[in-house]
């Protein structure tokens, strides 16, 4: 480990934390590679090794290069070039990451969205990036179908859950699941895509890995959408430090139970995973109450998840009976886990033989995902542990780029070699998170409040921002931003004015329930409660849309004359 050197009193000239970390992995090269070769060199002399378990069905790490280099192939045939952006809208299937890796290696750029965004948001991102090609699954197909002519895009690929399954799995599912009727030219299936590049030379592009690889999406501070541009060099270096101080062995198994359209989902989840060799069991649709079929079934050492999910296992009958001895890498991510509830669930995974337990970070897409991780050694109680080796974080007085003392609380600011390229197309919403310090470097303002102790130990203490983890009807796991419902809720002309919160709920997570103070001449009823949803449906993705709409004479505010939502949340609890 780091040798430890005397304290100047700034954390980001100290840089204390480097004590939990080895020279070797301080002083290691950053990855100047694209993100299909950082894969390919790290597994290509492993074959035989399986890189994907999808529900039962084993892929080969040659089988994983080979459908890589099919779906290349057939973007290669419909004519996508290199820096083109194709949109990627696909849960946990293999084909989500046949299409990252394809469309990386021959130089092309994927638009990662939620599968199930709705029609209205579907089509924003689309035309966002002006993306001629897309990736869609079956699900989404009728949402779209009738209004595909109001994008960018020429050409849809529709791919189903069904078409890598295991062939028992693949009838059940089709005699389920009526397929849709594709016309072959607009819109295509998965298997004729793939057939129609079939010798269609590949050739990996050499490109600068500081270009643009992969666009996420983020609700940031505002709740507007906006397009987070990673680059391969980016996504890379989370990579290598996630798994710097991760003592592993080729061919363990990771329990991929986040979905592929967000970071956190997809670089710790997976492409982390399969650099090391491991094996990804991807879950398409995740049910946290079967944790103990997943874990009899997979044996995975390794799973990064959310906090509902972890606090699921609590109200599982016979979870206790459960060999979890496989499990040693177990972390969470994505919002705050309360110190009871994670002592609890300790306690529940040490009883079956965990072999280690949670561990927890802090980080936003914006940084790739994960900035902060916990190890044994510096796992403090209401910590989210201390930066990633490459990463620098500092604490400033709030609005300004003054950096603080240690144990002095203020705006957490992150910087180093993940950090974004800047949101697509929003140069100025970039400038409000991303600034250039008196140090010459550019830094992340996160919008969480916090402080560091003199061990490097990052505490989270409040948030600017506000956002509500939530699971949709198809359960992916999603976030909701008030602000943005809010905006839809306020514009209809019986609201005066209304306030979103998240209310806690075992099968959703959470679930938003808007608040509304009506104008004078609007009477609260159930057809008004309709008429507001209604109103939402035309505006928002289903995910988004209030559950529950409640009306009061007055919203609480704070000293200031703000909607106080705290005080709602607390009633809502």
């Amino acid at each position: 480990m780091a040798e430890e050197k005397k304290l100047t009193g700034f954390p980001s000239i100290d840089k204390p934390w480097l004590k939990y970390y080895s020279e070797e992995a301080i002083n290691a090269p950053l990855p100047e590679c694209t993100i299909y070769e950082y894969l390919y060199e790290n597994n290509k002399d492993y074959p035989s090794d399986i890189a994907i378990n999808y529900l039962g069905r084993k892929i080969s790490y040659k089988e994983l290069f080979e459908n890589i280099d099919k779906t290349a192939a057939a973007f290669l045939k419909a004519g996508v070039k290199e820096k083109e952006i194709v949109t990627v809208a696909l849960p946990s299937i293999p084909e989500a990451l046949y299409c990252v890796y394809a469309l990386n290696k021959i130089g092309a750029v994927a638009n990662m969205i939620h599968p199930l965004a709705g029609k209205e948001e579907t089509l924003f991102y689309f035309n966002e990036v002006q993306s001629r090609i897309a990736v869609i699954f079956d699900g989404a197909y009728a949402a779209i179908a009738d209004d595909i002519g109001n994008s960018s895009v020429e050409k849809v690929i529709v791919a189903s859950p069904s078409d890598s399954l295991p062939v028992a799995l693949r009838v059940a599912y089709k005699l389920k699941v009526k397929a849709p009727f594709l016309d072959g030219k607009v819109f295509q299936s998965w298997k004729a895509f793939i057939r129609e590049g079939k010798g269609t030379p590949v050739k990996a592009v050499k490109k600068n890995c500081r270009e643009l690889a992969i666009i996420s999406h983020t609700g940031g501070t505002t709740g507007e959408p906006k397009g987070v541009m990673c680059s391969d060099r980016s996504v890379n270096a989370l990579i290598y430090q996630l798994v710097c101080n991760f003592e592993y062995k080729r061919q363990g198994t990771c329990l991929a139970v986040l979905p592929p359209f967000v970071n956190y989902g997809l670089i710790d989840g997976m492409l982390a995973m399969l650099w090391i060799g491991f094996t990804v069991a991807l879950i398409p649709k995740y049910e946290p109450l079967k944790f103990g079929e997943y874990v009899k079934k997979y044996h995975p050492c390794a799973i990064s998840s959310i906090p509902a999910y972890w606090e699921a296992l609590l109200k599982i009958e016979d979870i206790k009976s459960v060999d979890m001895s496989c499990l040693k890498h177990i972390y969470y991510g994505g919002e705050a886990m309360s110190a009871n509830t994670e002592k609890a669930v300790n306690e529940l995974l040490l009883s079956c033989g965990a072999q280690g337990k949670l561990r927890k970070g802090v980080g936003s897409t914006e940084m790739m995902a994960a900035a902060t991780q916990t190890y044994d050694d510096c796992n403090e109680g209401g910590s989210v542990g201390v930066p990633l080796v490459w990463i620098n974080c500092k604490i400033v007085e709030p609005g300004t780029v003054e950096e603080l003392s240690y144990h002095k609380e203020g705006e957490i600011c992150f910087s180093g070699p993940t950090l974004m390229q800047g949101y697509f197309n929003k140069p100025r919403e970039t400038g409000e998170v991303v600034k250039t310090h008196l140090d010459g470097l550019k830094w992340l303002h996160t919008g969480d409040i916090g402080y560091i102790n003199e061990n490097g130990v990052v505490f989270v203490t409040g948030r600017i921002k506000r956002i509500i983890m939530t699971k949709g009807k198809d359960d992916q796991v999603t976030k909701l931003f008030p602000d943005r419902i809010e905006k839809v809720v306020n514009a209809h002309p019986a609201v005066r004015l209304c306030c979103v919160i998240g209310v806690p709920d075992e099968q959703r997570i959470n679930y938003a329930k808007a608040v509304v103070e009506l104008n004078e001449g609007y009477t609260p009823s159930d057809a008004m409660i309709a008429e507001i949803k209604d109103f939402c449906q035309e505006k928002l993705p289903e995910y988004q849309i209030p559950e529950v709409i409640e009306f009061t004479d007055t919203l609480p505010r704070t000293e200031r004359g703000k909607v106080n939502y705290r005080v709602l949340e607390e009633k809502a609890k």
